[in-house]
């Protein structure tokens, strides 16, 4: 008995082996020397790498520039997938309802999630372009005025934020479609019978029934939109000034533009710290309402 038991946890061992491996080479090495790196004054140009320890979490927390750019970030991330929330919800709900035509608008639904994202940025920049963009041009054929959405800190905020929700709002809603077939139709039938209206059994059915699914949604978007790159790559460069940088453009300028790779790595912790704590709350509002 003892020696099939061994033989089975040789074999599981034999196995699993491979892929311990792969992930201690793709991802805890990587990790180590990224945490290592961001306690040293590593650069490109620099023959010697002093250990710093702790200064360069110091130097980051210290400077204005780097909070306004954390602060946006939060900013982006949270604003975008509550408006993703809520337009994909209202989109699957008009979705989910009996109408001519249903196939084709499920399907149009998809191309803005279809469009490559930087594709999408590098056409909406020039949609907004003051000088030669549709939207100026059409604006100032009604009021003689071309407006510069790019050049103001807040407009430019603003615009990044809807670009991005146009761009996920469609995926969020193929999710919630999917979960609002699943809900039971006796559950609105009965509601009706008890004379319950639209919004009672969209807050008192719809909502409850779908709530998992809102916050898996929900916290899988905060973690994919904390790494988001190319979209503001490709539409603000993180400008004016650094009015729209997030943290990934942030690692992208001071490692790849400027070659602090230590200083760099201090931002990628700190974004990895960010991107366990938001697992770690996504899985705990999980479990509390999974049933």
């Amino acid at each position: 008995m003892h020696q099939n038991k061994r033989k089975a946890i040789l074999v599981f061992a034999i196995l699993v082996a491979p892929v311990i491996l792969l992930r201690l080479a793709t991802a805890a090495y990587p990790i180590g020397q990224t945490i290592w790196l961001s306690m040293t004054d590593t650069h490109l140009f620099e023959s010697e790498h002093a250990f710093v320890g702790l200064d360069n979490y110091r130097n980051l927390f210290a400077d204005p520039e780097f909070r306004s750019i954390l602060g946006f970030s939060l900013v982006f991330i949270v604003a975008s997938t509550l408006l993703e929330i809520f337009f994909g919800l209202l989109i699957a709900s008009l979705l989910n309802t009996k109408f001519k035509g249903r196939f084709l608008a499920r399907t149009i639904n998809l191309l803005p999630w279809a469009i490559p994202t930087i594709v999408a940025a590098y056409a909406f920049q020039w949609l907004l372009d003051d000088q030669f963009g549709m939207f100026s041009h059409w604006i100032s054929q009604f009021t003689g005025m071309r407006p510069s959405v790019m050049s103001s800190a807040l407009n430019a905020r603003i615009t990044l934020i809807l670009v991005n929700v146009w761009k996920n709002a469609s995926f969020m809603a193929i999710i919630f479609l999917a979960g609002l077939q699943g809900v039971p139709q006796e559950l609105y039938e009965a509601a009706r019978v008890d004379g319950a209206g639209p919004l009672t059994r969209f807050f008192k059915i719809t909502i409850p029934m779908l709530m998992p699914l809102l916050i898996t949604m929900g916290m899988f978007f905060l973690i994919w939109q904390l790494t988001n790159f190319d979209l503001v790559y490709g539409l603000t460069s993180g400008g004016p000034g650094t009015a729209t940088t997030i943290v990934p453009l942030n690692i992208f300028h001071e490692g790849l533009i400027f070659f602090k790779f230590g200083y760099a790595s201090a931002i990628s912790v700190i974004l990895m710290v960010f991107v366990a704590v938001l697992g770690l709350v996504g899985v705990w509002q999980f479990r509390r309402f999974d049933y």
